[in-house]
């Protein structure tokens, strides 16, 4: 079978991206939900301080998986 030439099974390749983009958008949006109250437990608990090295932390972390997804985007192209 020539997939070339078959459009349902673009049409079906293009659905499941943009399920896939719906899935990573709400996944996304639950994890800043959770962040901010978690963010706001923590400033209760122990004072403003702590937040901001904690927030300081997890910028670092994607930071680095930023830089190692770049790094494997380049060497597969």
């Amino acid at each position: 079978m020539n997939y070339d030439k078959d459009n349902t099974h673009r049409h079906n390749h293009r659905q499941d991206d943009e399920d896939s983009l719906d899935l990573f958008t709400a996944a996304i949006s639950f994890l800043g939900i959770n962040l901010m109250w978690i963010f706001f437990a923590g400033w209760v608990l122990f004072g403003m301080v702590p937040v901001l090295l904690l927030a300081l932390f997890l910028n670092h972390l994607i930071d680095r998986l930023e830089i190692r997804i770049k790094e494997d985007q380049a060497r597969n192209n």
